[in-house]
């Protein structure tokens, strides 16, 4: 499978765009996917500032796709990624829910980086299980979420049950994870 972001097919016509060297001010040209380019001028390599690796938050793919970047680098996407979401959800759900969701996925977080475990899936399936169908895709397609990653998590979703509170949700998918809470 390749990364819906990466493939030709589901690309517009932006894919193709000229920055100055921030070196020497000669212009580079860029595809969409080039992590980096050689500057023709000065040939300094200089980074695509168009590059988005938030993908490499919640996909399972990342590190086959995107190995080389620095961990660094993915894990300052978490975040910026994490507070998007949370941004849309709060305009999504009452205010006493929306609270107890945004405290329990901040320490289901810290758990499972603890743990050293992959937390990506884990805390968008935590993020969207309290949303109708159609809430979720509407934040899907708020945050730009693949269509191949918004329908993996509508399976998953189907396989938990019905019903919890953030709190037990939290401890399912730790659970789930493989590790004990507590």
């Amino acid at each position: 499978m390749k990364c819906p972001g990466q493939d030709w097919r589901y690309w517009k016509e932006d894919v193709v765009f000229e920055v100055s060297c921030p070196y020497c001010k000669e212009s580079i040209e860029f595809f969409k996917d080039d992590t980096i380019r050689k500057c023709p001028s000065c040939k300094k390599p200089v980074p695509n500032p168009k590059m988005d690796f938030g993908c490499a938050v919640y996909c399972k793919y990342a590190e086959a796709c995107l190995g080389e970047l620095p961990p660094e680098l993915i894990k300052a996407k978490m975040p910026l990624f994490k507070g998007r979401i949370l941004a849309y959800l709060k305009g999504m759900l009452p205010k006493d829910l929306y609270c107890e969701i945004e405290s329990k996925s901040y320490s289901m977080e810290e758990f499972l980086k603890k743990k050293q475990a992959s937390l990506g899936r884990a805390l968008l399936i935590f993020l969207f299980y309290f949303l109708t169908e159609e809430k979720q895709r509407e934040l899907c397609e708020q945050c730009g979420i693949p269509e191949v990653l918004w329908e993996e998590l509508k399976r998953e979703l189907k396989d938990i049950p019905l019903g919890l509170t953030p709190e037990k949700l939290k401890d399912y998918l730790i659970e789930r994870e493989g590790f004990k809470n507590g």
